[in-house]
């Protein structure tokens, strides 16, 4: 359930520790329960060791049980990737976008699975939200890295219209 953050007034998940608009720290914070977290630990495990199908499985389970779980879609849809599935790996990162609005870097990823299912349109849009967001997102750990890569990325698209 999304709550208001009390230092920005955005949305934010009551799983989420910090708000990720303003990194101001979330009141309502609360932790999953420890069926959650088992279920979280072993979809990751299984996705490092490359397992992806049962992954999604343990991902698909958090979802269902706690449909706010920021990282259970942001999983499932590198699972879905690296299955080379864009099109559910673009849902996922769409839903995940929902929780997390004020992320950056996930509009890049949106971009990237948008240009992928060749989404021209949204590729650019979200490109150019994922520079708005970065001038805000507490997240960021290195902005004009993050800004110049975005940027490099618009400058592709544009040529890419060309031909």
């Amino acid at each position: 359930m999304a709550v208001k953050c009390t230092s920005c007034g955005a949305n934010v998940s009551d799983y989420d520790k910090v708000c990720s608009y303003c990194g101001s720290e979330n009141p309502e914070y609360r932790s999953p329960d420890k069926e959650i977290t088992i279920l979280m630990s072993s979809g990751v495990e299984l996705f490092y060791k490359e397992h992806y199908a049962a992954a999604i499985a343990c991902f698909l389970e958090v979802i269902d049980r706690t449909p706010e779980m920021f990282d259970a879609y942001f999983y499932l849809s590198a699972c879905f990737s690296a299955l080379n599935r864009p099109g559910e790996a673009l849902k996922a990162m769409e839903q995940a976008q929902q929780i997390r609005p004020g992320s950056a870097p996930l509009y890049f990823n949106l971009a990237t699975l948008s240009r992928q299912v060749g989404r021209e349109e949204d590729t650019r849009k979200y490109l150019e939200q994922a520079l708005e967001a970065a001038k805000t997102d507490a997240m960021l750990t290195d902005r004009k890295e993050f800004e110049n890569r975005v940027r490099k990325e618009l400058g592709k698209y544009k040529r890419w219209k060309l031909f």
